[in-house]
């Protein structure tokens, strides 16, 4: 018998066939649903709205008092407004994040050390950071434009988050204009 590509590929994969014994892991929706929380160890990029160590009820209470404070109209708003909720949950796990990996580093001699998370963990906490940002910033914006359009206004084609105090903003302006 001739081997083929495809055979080729499940002997380099390592791959076993069902019912062998190298076989291991939960088999039922109960193993699968207990095992499935094993890997996180921050939470920050999991997909599940609460994560250990943080509570239901305080999340639905979160995401209620963000939706009601957005009052989105209709099913796609009111996705968009549990969007938001969910990226500012989650930025609140990154903050939490940065101060225990801080706390982990008191005991070092330099205050450099002490006062600052490792390398390592100040790329993970300020990539993560930036993309629940950027997404926080992407469904609040889509919502502001339903928004805009419900009501018959133009939405802007371009939008900039400025982070800066009205006076330097009036000074730029008043420099460029």
């Amino acid at each position: 018998m001739d081997r083929t590509f495809e055979d080729d590929e499940v002997i380099q994969g390592n791959a076993a066939p069902s019912g062998s014994p190298r076989r291991r892991g939960p088999k039922t929706a109960a193993g699968k649903a207990r095992i499935a929380l094993n890997a996180i160890t921050h939470g920050i990029s999991s997909t599940r709205p609460v994560v250990p160590r943080e509570s239901s009820s305080a999340w639905e209470a979160y995401r209620t008092a963000i939706v009601d404070a957005l009052a989105p109209i209709g099913p796609v708003e009111t996705t968009l407004a549990e969007r938001v909720a969910s990226a500012v949950w989650r930025l609140r796990r990154v903050a939490a994040y940065e101060e225990a990996v801080i706390a982990e580093r008191e005991h070092l001699e330099t205050a450099s050390a002490r006062l600052l998370p490792h390398p390592l963990d100040i790329d993970k906490i300020i990539r993560y950071e930036a993309h629940l940002t950027r997404q926080f910033y992407q469904a609040l914006h889509e919502l502001e434009s339903m928004r805009a359009a419900r009501r018959g206004q133009p939405a802007p084609l371009l939008r900039v988050d400025v982070h800066s105090s009205v006076e330097k903003l009036a000074a730029t302006e008043a420099a460029t204009a």
